[in-house]
């Protein structure tokens, strides 16, 4: 599902001949970093649309960064940074779907804390609750 999402973005930087060839080659080799971790996401069965979703997000970051700082925190997990009260976005390139993703592999290792478990659910009804109403009628 991936794939194709994905050739689209590389086709995108091979046409754009107004690119510094530092900024294409910077920006091409993080699109291939970002299509490893859904790959990685896809192996793990996450639900396709969640993968799809964050991929074509932090692809369409990547296509407008400039800096290798930015396309750096492009690549990091989104993941949300706690404030002792709730837990909030953690970076402007923060993509909720991954961050449902994350926090879906850490439940799966160890309890989740009250104000994590919250966040879990809010982001699984956001993302995910729909399609499971779909599926029990």
């Amino acid at each position: 599902m991936i794939d194709l999402e994905y050739s689209r973005y590389i086709t995108e930087l091979l046409m754009d001949d107004t690119l510094p060839e530092g900024l294409r080659s910077r920006r091409f080799d993080a699109i291939r970093k970002m299509r490893g971790i859904a790959a990685r996401y896809e192996e793990e069965n996450f639900l396709p649309e969640l993968v799809k979703t964050v991929f074509c997000k932090k692809a369409d970051f990547l296509m407008e960064a400039k800096t290798k700082t930015e396309i750096e925190g492009i690549l990091k997990p989104s993941t949300p940074t706690y404030s002792g009260e709730n837990f909030r976005p953690g970076n402007q390139y923060h993509v909720e779907e991954e961050e449902l993703i994350l926090w879906s592999k850490t439940s799966l290792k160890a309890p989740l804390i009250p104000e994590a478990q919250k966040r879990y659910q809010e982001l699984f009804e956001k993302y995910v609750g729909n399609r499971t109403k779909d599926v029990a009628a």
